[in-house]
């Protein structure tokens, strides 16, 4: 015969068996529910690791002057986040339009893909922004591409601003004096590289540019010591040695 304490638990189980079944299904229902959102949420940090590798490395190519490789990198990196972080795409632009520099002749070839909006739409985020340090780098690349299309009203502007915002910045200074010779303003340009001289005695675009002037000048002693100052601050410009050489010994 079956003891009272069996009949017991028999009832209490079947009284408590539909809790347990309807635990046992919303159970179910929340790994269900968390499961999927716990390997989203892993994903999502995944990618943001993958992001943040792509933007360093962009950092470092940055740091390193190499802008088309900088800008692929922020591209991944901006093509990557979910939310199209402007960010990203701040330097992303900066390095594309920093590219410019990568050949350091005045009047070397523009890079093909290269567009006026990028400069414009980069200007305005950093003016919104109040990033005065990366206008003043946007503005000097804006003035070089504005001159290479003679715009040359324009390219004062550039690099008068750029000047408003570092006045002691010898490279802004020799843009300038490379517009001005463009211009045929011989007279402004060499105003212009002897001020970069007088901010950085010791750089060489100045002296080599000041040097190409006064040879177009003819005069020729005036040049020799410009480029001879060259090759003493760095005794492996070709350049120089070649213009050297153009205008023969002493």
């Amino acid at each position: 015969m079956e003891s009272d304490s069996n009949k017991y638990w028999k009832r209490m189980i079947k009284r408590i068996w539909p809790v347990i079944v309807s635990l046992s299904g919303a159970v179910v229902m929340i790994l269900a529910f968390f499961i999927p959102s716990l390997q989203e949420q892993w994903d999502r940090y995944q990618a943001r690791k993958v992001i943040q590798e792509y933007e360093q490395l962009g950092d470092e190519f940055m740091d390193e002057d190499r802008y088309q490789m900088a800008e692929e990198a922020y591209a991944k990196a901006f093509e990557l986040s979910e939310l199209k972080r402007l960010d990203i795409e701040m330097k992303r632009l900066n390095a594309r339009v920093n590219r410019i520099h990568e050949n350091p002749e005045w009047d070397s070839e523009l890079p093909d893909d290269l567009k006026e909006v990028d400069f414009q739409y980069l200007l305005h985020l950093q003016k919104k922004k109040n990033l005065a340090d990366d206008r003043f780098h946007t503005l000097n690349s804006y003035g070089i591409y504005l001159a290479a299309f003679d715009r040359y009203e324009e390219a004062h502007k550039a690099f008068e601003e750029a000047l408003t915002l570092r006045p002691t910045d010898a490279l802004t200074w020799v843009n300038l004096g490379n517009l001005y010779d463009q211009e045929k303003n011989l007279k402004e340009a060499q105003n212009a590289y002897e001020k970069a001289l007088a901010l950085e005695p010791d750089n060489l675009r100045a002296h080599y540019n000041l040097g190409l002037l006064y040879a177009a000048e003819h005069l020729k002693e005036e040049a020799r010591n410009e480029f001879e100052k060259v090759l003493k601050l760095d005794p492996a410009d070709s350049d120089a040695v070649e213009q050297l050489r153009l205008l023969g010994k002493r």
